[in-house]
């Protein structure tokens, strides 16, 4: 089983001031990236849905309207094989429409989880998302017979930067990595492949130092990719390992269009010639 955990918001900066994520206590991503092969991918076009559509078809795209045929879904589709998104409402286009190349329909063998942010008040609680998502993320790994792939897309920091608050930007942060951990035991339990990455930052830079003003769009860093599984433990994909686990020190390796790729070769299925990105592998 192959999970890809989509960590939106969660982009790869120098500590500072203005970054969230340097700032807050991450244990537990730390620890995967001293074990596991790591990676900087650079992202593309400042816009969610053009990000999803090049790491879901494999393609470096300049626009969301890009055209495309094939998609890291149709492929694990045709071979035959389970696979199952999970999104939060705002990213629920992003995950199903644009990652699947612009299909409309469920491949055969695809299920599609939507989970809701609002509370009983109709409120964005983006604590109560992350919760929802990690426990339908674990319920699936659970099951009898999970899926070959799992996507979830967790835009808990996003959502969280939107106030403006780089204590509650920082609280987030702590936030999923205690979800991480809960996600990794269960898919280590199973021997499962687990890829984490982002479709872009945000908390990574949650303020405009220069006009001392918050900062909650989108920015233009560089995202982490870490492979997880016990066939990557202590070892390397031939790439640089960060200096004193900070990822900043790292050049990027790749851009978004590579994970389609990579994910292909963990699950030794042949990666389309129309597909421009490579395996990091």
């Amino acid at each position: 089983m192959v999970i890809l955990l989509l960590l939106d918001g969660w982009g790869v900066a120098p500590a500072g001031e203005a970054n969230a994520i340097t700032a807050a206590k991450t244990p537990t991503f730390l620890n995967l990236v001293k074990n596991y092969p790591v990676a900087l991918l650079q992202a593309a076009d400042k816009n969610w849905n053009a990000r999803y559509l090049g790491l879901g078809t494999g393609r470096e795209t300049k626009d969301e309207t890009a055209e495309t045929d094939i998609s890291l879904s149709s492929v694990i589709s045709a071979a035959g094989l389970q696979q199952v998104k999970i999104a939060e409402t705002e990213r629920f286009a992003a995950l199903t429409h644009f990652f699947n190349g612009h299909h409309e329909d469920k491949f055969p063998g695809e299920d599609w989880r939507i989970v809701s942010s609002t509370g009983k008040d109709k409120k964005v609680k983006p604590e109560l998302a992350l919760k929802r998502i990690a426990k339908e993320i674990i319920n699936i790994i659970n099951t009898d017979e999970p899926p070959a792939f799992l996507v979830a897309a967790i835009p808990c920091l996003d959502l969280t930067a939107a106030e403006g608050d780089f204590s509650a930007n920082k609280k987030a942060v702590e936030a999923v990595d205690k979800v991480l951990k809960n996600i990794f035991s269960a898919a280590d339990a199973k021997e499962g492949i687990l890829i984490i990455t982002s479709a872009g930052g945000n908390v990574e830079k949650s303020r405009n130092l220069v006009m001392d003003l918050p900062d909650t769009g989108l920015t233009d860093n560089p995202v982490p990719l870490v492979i997880v599984g016990p066939e990557f433990e202590g070892k390397t994909i031939g790439l640089a390992d960060p200096l004193n686990n900070d990822l900043s020190s790292l050049t990027p390796a790749g851009t978004l269009a590579d994970v389609a790729p990579t994910i292909l070769e963990i699950m030794k299925l042949a990666k389309p010639g129309n597909m421009t990105g490579e395996s990091l592998i």
